[in-house]
């Protein structure tokens, strides 16, 4: 256990966003069966454990009115650990708007898919694999540049895009929403995927010599590909992973609401975290210790902030593997895709355990 001490505190307040983050944990919860076990650090807790936990920590919020006042009753009554030694990389991710059209013209020609019909997925060897028949054999599904070049997918359109990279943005970010022409709005959502292995594309454009390790990000990624409109295509190709979506009319109230993490409930801006469940508890409640962009009126960084939150572990990533990787949901709009976009800071994730909870023998 790490002691209170030691810890920076927290820096947000109000907490309301809080509270809607915790509600949708708990849900998740109450949706298992109370004897479901869950390893948080050194701690075996069930799904019953963790309901009472959240909600004494919903108790707790509600309470308190500033942050002096939080901080000591929650150092009071839960442990803080760290189940990774060493610092973690913290990223953000965001859910992107752009323009689209229901049917394929001359400006919007970039279409996303629903999933395929043939698409199998298996569970072997107690892991998810996924592929396809072929003469009666079981082999991977189609790769990105397959489904691309040989136009595999006909039929199965969803929606039209003007640029192919903001198509593969959606496909990296999991979900966003599409403008119509008429005003009306689309919600995409990921409907699945075509089980490849995931490939940073930064990493690529690193590796080949054209950004820097220390100066790539989504924006300059993005700026290099415009620069360089011939390359585009084949370095896109270089991720196998392909998503597919499902796509939904915003009414009143989806319009509203946040994506679903891989929980099933919304995703709550700032609070939500995607890691990797195979290695950390789902739901779970954390403080996330790292920097935060602060964005000037031009779209530009202006600088660093010490951030110290509460998070829950409400989503995962194909890209977000092992212990040490985390991922932000910053919500959507100009200021969060860029926020998202320059996030790569090292930090820190402490879990909070119940002090009453005893340690598995």
């Amino acid at each position: 256990m790490v002691k209170a001490d030691s810890l920076p505190g927290m820096t947000d307040f109000p907490l309301s966003s809080l509270e809607q983050a915790v509600q949708a944990s708990l849900t998740y919860y109450h949706r298992l069966p109370a004897e479901r076990k869950f390893q948080v650090c050194n701690k075996t807790l069930t799904a019953a454990d963790q309901i009472n936990a959240l909600e004494n920590f919903l108790a707790i919020v509600r309470r308190s009115r500033t942050p002096a006042e939080l901080w000591p009753k929650v150092t009071e009554q839960f442990d803080f650990c760290r189940p990774a030694d060493t610092e973690m990389l913290v990223t953000g991710y965001y859910e992107p708007i752009f323009n689209g059209s229901l049917q394929k013209n001359d400006t919007y020609s970039y279409p996303l898919y629903s999933l395929p019909p043939d698409l199998i997925v298996r569970r072997q060897d107690d892991k998810k694999r996924v592929g396809r028949l072929e003469n009666g054999s079981f082999v991977p599904y189609f790769s990105r540049k397959e489904i691309e070049k040989k136009n595999l997918l006909a039929g199965l359109e969803l929606i039209y895009l003007s640029d192919p990279f903001e198509v593969f943005l959606l496909h990296i970010q999991g979900s966003g929403r599409i403008r119509l022409e008429d005003g009306s709005t689309r919600l995409v959502r990921y409907g699945g995927s075509n089980g490849r292995e995931y490939t940073s594309i930064g990493k690529v454009l690193v590796d080949r010599g054209k950004l820097s390790l220390a100066d790539v990000d989504m924006e300059a990624i993005r700026r290099y590909l415009r620069r360089h409109p011939n390359e585009m295509e084949e370095i896109l190709h270089k991720n196998d992973r392909f998503i597919f979506f499902s796509m939904s009319e915003a009414d009143e109230e989806s319009a509203a609401t946040a994506p679903p993490g891989s929980l099933g409930q919304p995703l709550t801006p700032g609070h939500s975290v995607a890691l990797d469940q195979h290695c950390y508890p789902a739901g779970a409640l954390a403080l996330l210790v790292t920097d935060y962009p602060l964005v000037d009126e031009k779209g530009g960084v202006k600088g660093w902030t010490d951030l110290a939150r509460f998070v829950l572990n409400q989503d995962s990533g194909s890209a977000i593997k092992g212990l040490r990787r985390v991922d932000l949901f910053l919500g959507n709009g100009a200021e969060a895709e860029f926020a998202a976009g320059m996030m790569k800071q090292s930090g820190r994730l402490y879990f909070l355990v119940e002090k009453t909870t005893k340690e598995e023998k």
